[in-house]
């Protein structure tokens, strides 16, 4: 419980509000058009959290939250809404744990396939799930985590 009351604000601002605030701003051009497709980015760390990421985590779970709970008024918009859930890739957000030795090795020993993935692989469920090959899928999150615990 590291995390200070600021630091916490910042974290839920930047993942729940934003993200909810541009899909409010968003919607009006989309319905205009006859429909779309919103794809929100959570993280498989929802469904096995690592440490020291507790508020992250949760604002992440909420993201999964606002995937489900937009569905019903999305939909009779045409709008359909969707949500990724990578693991651990490497990239320079994820270096906290792909750098440090021993996050590093609790990170790998939770991934059966033993590596962090790369950032291409999350490219083709991205891409599905904005395609009309998705048509009838709304309200779901796809996880791309090498086989990583993801059920709450």
């Amino acid at each position: 419980m590291g995390t200070t009351e600021s630091q916490w604000e910042k974290i839920f601002h930047i993942n729940v509000h934003s993200t909810f605030f541009l899909t409010k701003e968003t919607v009006p051009y989309m319905e205009a058009r006859g429909g779309g497709s919103i794809l929100y980015v959570s993280t498989n760390a929802v469904f096995a959290p690592f440490p020291l990421f507790a508020a992250y985590c949760v604002s992440k779970l909420a993201v999964l939250g606002l995937t489900k709970a937009l569905v019903p008024q999305l939909t009779e918009k045409n709008i359909r809404v969707n949500c990724l859930a990578p693991g651990v890739f490497e990239t320079k957000f994820a270096e906290k744990i792909t750098s440090n030795d021993y996050l590093h090795n609790l990170g790998l020993s939770k991934i059966p396939m033993n590596r962090f993935g790369q950032p291409h692989e999350c490219a083709g469920a991205a891409s599905f799930l904005c395609s009309d090959d998705a048509s009838f899928i709304t309200g779901e999150t796809i996880v791309v985590a090498g086989g990583m615990d993801s059920r709450l």
